[in-house]
C-alpha cells in the first residue's frame, strides 16, 4: 500500500476552533480523522513557545534533554543570541531516525524546527515551505530539491511577514494567497510522493495556521482592539480559511494513502490574542537588579538604536555585526549584572541568571544564593500591573531547573514569565510598580500569539496512554509503526474536549 501510517501536522493549529469549525460542519476531513481516533490533548511544557513543542515531539522528551527553547538562544560563554542553526545545541536524534536505522521506510516533509539528518531508506524535506524558515531549504536525497523544484520555486512569504510591511488589504489578500498556494503545492507533493514507494510512515506538516494565526488573529475576535470591519468585510476570516484550505489538503494526502492508512494526527501550539511585556522585561529586571535610577544600559542602548535605525528586512542581513557589537560590550557590562532577559517567544519572557561557573562572568553563586535571587526576582516581578485595568501582568513565574532535569537544563533559561492574557483584548501598553516605576511597552509587530495548548489524535487500536505533553507522543508512533496490522475507519461516538 502506498503509506502504512500517516503522520499529518499542523504546526500552531488551535484545537479549540476546529472543534468549533467541525461541529459547524465546516472542517469534513478533520471530522473523518477525529471521529476513527483516539483523542488526546496536550498542553505545551510551562513557559514553552512552539520551536520547543515540535522539537520535544521529535524525539520524545522535554527540553531539558535537547536545549530548544527559541528559534533564537542565549551563549553564556560570550552572552551572544545567535539562530539555532549557528549555535551549538545537542545532537538528537528525531524518532523517526531511529525507526529508519531498523530499516523502516520513512518520509518526512517540514517537521517545523527538526534536527534535520539524512535518512537511508527514505526522504526528508527541512524548511521547504514552512513558518519563516532561518536557512535554505535542505533535502535528503539531495536530487529531491528538483523534484521539489516542480511544484513550488519562489515563496514570496519565506522571510516571514515582518519582512515587508503589509497594511493595505491588497498587501494582506496577497499574504493569504500565498499562504493558500503553499498549503495546495505541499499537499500536491506530498500526494504525489505518498503514491511513489511503499511507505511505513509518511510525515506531511503545514505551518500556515501559525503564519496566518500570528498576523491575523485581530480578524477572528470582533472585540480585539485592532478589528477592522472593512478589513474583515474584503478579507473574510483568513484563520478560518487556512483550516479550511488545510482541511481539503488531508483529504487528499489520505486518498493518496489508500483507505488502510493508519492515520496520527498532531497540532499546536494553538493562538491567542497576544498580550506580552517581552519588550519592557529587561527594564524591568535592570530596575530590580540595579535600582530604578541606574541609568540605561550600553547593551541595552546600543539595541535600541539599532533597531531604530535598522528596519527588520535589513536586521536580518546584519545580525552578525549586530551580535558582534553585542559581545563586545558584553564584556563590560554582564560583570555587574545578577540577571538578564534573553529572547523568547511572546506568551512569555525569559530570564537568565548570572551563574558563577556557567556563565563567562557569573556573579551568582549556585545553591542558597541562586534560591535568594529567584525568589527576589519572583516578589519583584508580582508588583508590576497593567495601568490600563489594574490587574497584574504576571501569571505565573516558572523556575526551570526544579522542573526539568534533563542534561541540558543550563542551556535553557532560568526563568520564565508567563503573561496574565486574562480578561483582556489589548496588549500592554504601559505598566507599573509601586516600588519600580512606570515602564512603557513597546506595541509587537504581531496581533496573535501562541496559547500552551495543542493536540494528538492517533488510531484507536493503539490502546489506552498517557500523552499529555509533546513528547509523549514520539513513543506512541513509533510502537504502531512497528506493529503491523491495519485499521478501518468507521464512525465512533468519542468526545473530544480541550
Amino acid at each position: 500500500m502506498p503509506a502504512r501510517n500517516l503522520f499529518i501536522g499542523f504546526d500552531g493549529s488551535n484545537p479549540d476552533l476546529i472543534d468549533h469549525m467541525i461541529e459547524e460542519g465546516e472542517l469534513p476531513n478533520f471530522k473523518r480523522v477525529r471521529d476513527a481516533s483516539k483523542i488526546y490533548p496536550i498542553e505545551n511544557d510551562p513557559g514553552m513557545g512552539a520551536g520547543q513543542f515540535w522539537s520535544s515531539a521529535s524525539i520524545g522528551a522535554d527540553p531539558s534533554y535537547h536545549g530548544r527553547y527559541f528559534y533564537i538562544q542565549f551563549n553564556p560563554y560570550t552572552y551572544d543570541i545567535a539562530p539555532n542553526h549557528e549555535t551549538k545545541l545537542p545532537d538528537t536524534t528525531p524518532f523517526w531516525n531511529e525507526l529508519d536505522a531498523e530499516g523502516f521506510k520513512i518520509a518526512v516533509i517540514d517537521w517545523h524546527r527538526m534536527n534535520p539528518k539524512p535518512l537511508k531508506n527514505g526522504i526528508l524535506v527541512d524548511n521547504w515551505i514552512g513558518h519563516d524558515p532561518l536557512t535554505p531549504p535542505k533535502f535528503f536525497p539531495p536530487s529531491l530539491a528538483e523534484t521539489a523544484a516542480q511544484y513550488f520555486t519562489q515563496d514570496a512569504i519565506s522571510g516571514g511577514f515582518e519582512s515587508r510591511k503589509r497594511e493595505t488589504v491588497e498587501d494582506l489578500q496577497e499574504y493569504l494567497d500565498c499562504a493558500f498556494n503553499r498549503i495546495r503545492t505541499k499537499s500536491k507533493f506530498c500526494t504525489e510522493q505518498i503514491k511513489s514507494g511503499d511507505w511505513d510512515l509518511f510525515v506531511a506538516c503545514f505551518s500556515d495556521t501559525h503564519d496566518v494565526g500570528h498576523q491575523f488573529q485581530f480578524l477572528e475576535d470582533r472585540d480585539h482592539e485592532l478589528y477592522n470591519a472593512e478589513t474583515a468585510r474584503h478579507l473574510g476570516n483568513p484563520l478560518r480559511q487556512t483550516y479550511r484550505e488545510q482541511d481539503q489538503a488531508i483529504e487528499r494526502i489520505i486518498n493518496g494513502a489508500g483507505p488502510d492508512a493508519r492515520i496520527f494526527m498532531f497540532g499546536g501550539p494553538g493562538m491567542e490574542t497576544l498580550i506580552s511585556a517581552n519588550s519592557a522585561l529587561e527594564e524591568m529586571l535592570r530596575r530590580i537588579d540595579l535600582g530604578v535610577g541606574a541609568p540605561v544600559s550600553a547593551a541595552e542602548a546600543a539595541r535600541n538604536s539599532y533597531r531604530s535605525f535598522f528596519p527588520l528586512s535589513l536586521r536580518r542581513r546584519i545580525a552578525p555585526l549586530a551580535r558582534a557589537i553585542r559581545r563586545n560590550v558584553a564584556n563590560s557590562e554582564y560583570q555587574r549584572r545578577r540577571f538578564f532577559s534573553v529572547p523568547h517567544n511572546d506568551n512569555a519572557g525569559a530570564i537568565r541568571i548570572n551563574v558563577k561557573g556557567r556563565e563567562k562572568f557569573g556573579t551568582v553563586e549556585k545553591g542558597a544564593q541562586y534560591d535568594e535571587v529567584i525568589e527576589e526576582v519572583t516578589s519583584a516581578l508580582a508588583t508590576f500591573r497593567n495601568l490600563a485595568t489594574g490587574r497584574p501582568i504576571v501569571k505565573e513565574v516558572i523556575p526551570v531547573q526544579k522542573l526539568f532535569d534533563g542534561p541540558y537544563c543550563d542551556i535553557l533559561p532560568d526563568l520564565f514569565v508567563v503573561w496574565d492574557r486574562t480578561d483582556t483584548k489589548r496588549d500592554f501598553r504601559k505598566i507599573a510598580s509601586d516600588q519600580f516605576g512606570e515602564i512603557d511597552v513597546k506595541p509587537a509587530i504581531r496581533n496573535g500569539d501562541h496559547n500552551p495548548y495543542g493536540f494528538f489524535w492517533m488510531p484507536s487500536e493503539g490502546g489506552d496512554q498517557i500523552i499529555k505533553r509533546p513528547g509523549d507522543i514520539a513513543n506512541a508512533v513509533t510502537n504502531m509503526v512497528r506493529s503491523p496490522g491495519k485499521v478501518e475507519y468507521k464512525s465512533s461516538s468519542i468526545s473530544h474536549h480541550v
